[in-house]
C-alpha cells in the first residue's frame, strides 16, 4: 500500500530523534537537544515550512562543512542597548536564541535591548524568538535575512529576500500575540513542499522566469522564477526595509551570490515592559484589546476571530498529546537520515483509518 500523505508522529520522539540526528553530526548535547526543541515547536505550531523538514539539510551541510558545528556564538560588540553577534558560521538557531538572550538581559536594563547577528545561518521560524522576549515579559521582535527570491517592484529578477519578521506580546490569556511573516506572500519553503508533493499552487503566488504567473512550483524552485510580494509593492518595501535591519546594519553578508538556503544577518530585540507599566497592567490591557476585536460581527461560517499567535497555540498544545501530522517527504527524509546515522525511526503513531 502506497505511504498516506500524512501520518502523526510522536512529539517527544520527534524531538528525540532530531537531537539525535545533529549529536551525531557533531553538535554538543545542549545545541543538539535545543535544535530538536526548537524544530519541533515549528512543526506544533503547524508551521511546517520551518520545522524538522530542515533537519536533515542542516546535517548535510554540517557533514558538507558548510555549517560548523562546534560554532560558539560570541558578543563583538558591545555598546549600551545594543550588541553584535558573531555566530561563528554554526547552526543559524543556536546564535539567533543567544542573542535574544543578550537583548532581554540587556532590556531589563535599559528599557530595550537590539542585537544584530552576523556570520551565521539560516534560523528557521522567527517567532521562536520573539516569543523568547514574551515569556521573558517583553515584547519581542526578529527578524532575519531569507533567500533571494522576491523581484523589486516592476523588475524581473530575484533581488530581494524573503526576509521573515516576528513581534510578540504576552497576555493573560493563554497565548502571546505572535504575528510571524514573510514579505512575500507564502514562504518560499512552502513552494518546495508543493513541488514534493505534487501539488499547484495558487496563481497568485508567484511568476516565472519571464514574470507570468505559475500555478506550477517548479517554475520558480528550481526554475528561476520569483515569489510575490505581500500586499505587492507594499511586501517588496518590508523585504528591503529587513535587509536594512539583519544584513547592512550588522555588517552581515548581503544577498548577490548567496546560497538561498543560507542567512547572512539577523536582528533581535527586546523591550521590558515592566520600564512603561506593571507587567500585570499591560497584559490586562492586551486582554481588553483582544475582546474588543472579537466582539464585533462575524462573516457567515466564522466561528470566532483570531489574533497571530492564538491558533498556534491551541495547536501546540493538542499536538503534544494527540501527534503531529508530518508529510511523506518530511518522514521519508527524516527516515533517511536516520538510517545513514545508525539511528532508530520509531516516532510515528498506530494509524487509526
Amino acid at each position: 500500500m502506497a505511504d498516506e500523505m500524512y501520518r502523526n508522529v510522536d512529539a517527544a520522539g520527534l524531538e528525540r530523534l532530531v537531537a539525535d540526528l545533529f549529536l551525531h553530526a557533531g553538535l554538543s548535547t545542549a545545541d543538539a537537544a535545543f535544535m530538536g526543541e526548537c524544530l519541533v515547536d515549528a512543526d506544533l505550531r503547524g508551521v511546517h515550512s520551518h520545522g524538522t523538514r530542515w533537519a536533515p539539510r542542516y546535517v548535510a551541510s554540517i557533514k558538507a562543512g558548510h555549517l560548523n558545528p562546534n560554532a560558539k556564538a560570541t558578543v563583538v560588540v558591545d555598546r549600551g542597548a545594543t550588541a553584535i553577534v558573531d555566530g561563528d558560521r554554526g547552526v543559524g538557531h543556536i546564535a539567533v536564541k543567544f542573542a535574544m538572550e543578550v537583548a532581554i538581559a540587556k532590556a531589563k536594563q535599559f528599557g530595550n535591548g537590539t542585537v544584530g547577528v552576523r556570520n551565521n545561518s539560516h534560523c528557521g521560524a522567527v517567532a521562536y524568538y520573539a516569543q523568547q522576549a514574551a515569556d521573558a515579559g517583553c515584547i519581542g521582535f526578529a527578524a532575519t535575512t531569507g533567500g533571494t527570491m522576491i523581484a523589486p517592484w516592476g523588475g524581473l529578477d530575484r533581488r530581494v529576500g524573503l526576509n521573515p519578521i516576528s513581534w510578540a506580546a504576552p497576555t493573560g490569556l493563554g497565548f502571546s500575540y505572535n504575528l510571524d511573516m514573510a514579505p512575500s506572500i507564502v514562504a518560499g519553503s512552502k513552494i518546495e513542499m508543493a513541488r514534493d508533493r505534487g501539488e499547484a499552487i495558487p496563481a497568485d503566488w508567484g511568476y516565472d522566469a519571464d514574470g507570468n504567473p505559475t500555478t506550477n512550483p517548479s517554475d520558480i524552485m528550481p526554475g528561476g522564477g520569483t515569489l510575490a510580494g505581500v500586499g505587492g509593492y507594499k511586501g517588496v518595501g518590508l523585504g528591503v526595509g529587513a535587509d536594512i535591519l539583519c544584513s547592512i546594519l550588522p555588517g552581515g553578508r548581503y544577498h548577490e551570490g548567496q546560497d538561498p538556503t543560507v542567512g547572512g544577518g539577523m536582528i533581535v530585540q527586546a523591550i521590558d515592559i515592566e520600564h512603561f507599566q506593571p507587567l500585570a497592567e499591560f497584559t490586562g490591557r492586551m486582554d481588553r484589546m483582544v475582546a474588543y476585536y472579537k466582539s464585533g460581527r462575524k462573516r457567515p461560517g466564522v466561528d470566532d476571530v483570531y489574533l497571530p499567535g492564538e491558533l498556534e497555540s491551541g495547536r501546540a498544545h493538542a499536538r503534544v498529546s494527540a501527534g503531529i501530522p508530518l508529510d511523506q517527504p518530511t518522514r521519508a527524509s527524516l527516515r533517511s537520515a536516520a538510517e545513514d546515522a545508525g539511528i532508530g525511526y520509531t516516532i510515528e503513531l498506530p494509524s487509526h483509518s
